[in-house]
C-alpha cells in the first residue's frame, strides 16, 4: 500500500534531518565532557514516560512487585543504553553526519547474523542478499573532505 510508503518517506526525512541536527548540536554546544550530552539526550527522551508512568497504575504495581532478576534484567538494560548513549555521542563528534550513519548501519550485521541463527523468521536469502549488497557498499563509501 502506498501508505507503508508514505511512512517510510516521512521516515527518512526526520532521519535525515536528525542526523545533520545532533552534528551541528555536536560541533557548535561545547560541553565540558560527552557525559554531558548523554545526560541531556536521556533525561529529555525520559520526560513523556514520566507522564505515562503515573497515570497507569499497572506499571506502579508491576514496579511496586518487580522481582530481583527482573530488576537486575532492568538494570542490565539501562546500563547498556547508557554505554550506547555515550559511544554514540562520542562518535558523533568524531565523524560526519553520513560516516556516523554508515557505522551506525554496519553495525547491524551482528544483529541480523543472531537473528538469523535464533529464528526461523527471517527475511529470506534474496533480502539477506540485498542488505549485504547494501552493507558491502557502505563499506567502500569514503567520506568527502570537510568543509573548512
Amino acid at each position: 500500500h502506498v501508505r507503508g510508503y508514505t511512512f517510510c518517506a516521512i521516515w527518512y526525512v526526520i532521519f535525515c534531518m536528525d542526523q545533520i541536527y545532533l552534528k551541528h548540536i555536536t560541533n557548535t554546544v561545547k560541553m565540558e565532557s560527552n557525559w554531558g550530552r548523554v545526560f541531556y539526550s536521556n533525561f529529555l527522551a525520559s520526560l513523556p514516560l514520566v507522564f505515562t508512568y503515573i497515570n497507569d497504575s499497572d506499571e506502579i504495581e508491576a514496579l511496586r512487585t518487580i522481582s530481583f532478576s527482573a530488576g537486575m534484567a532492568v538494570f542490565l538494560s539501562v546500563a547498556l543504553g547508557v554505554g550506547m548513549s555515550y559511544f554514540a555521542w562520542l562518535a558523533r563528534s568524531l565523524l560526519s553526519a553520513a560516516s556516523f550513519t554508515v557505522v551506525g548501519n554496519v553495525c547491524k550485521v551482528l544483529t541480523i547474523a543472531i537473528n538469523v541463527m535464533l529464528w526461523d523468521k527471517h527475511a529470506s536469502a534474496f533480502g539477506i542478499g540485498c542488505l549485504m549488497f547494501c552493507l558491502t557498499a557502505a563499506y567502500f563509501y569514503q567520506q568527502a573532505p570537510m568543509r573548512s
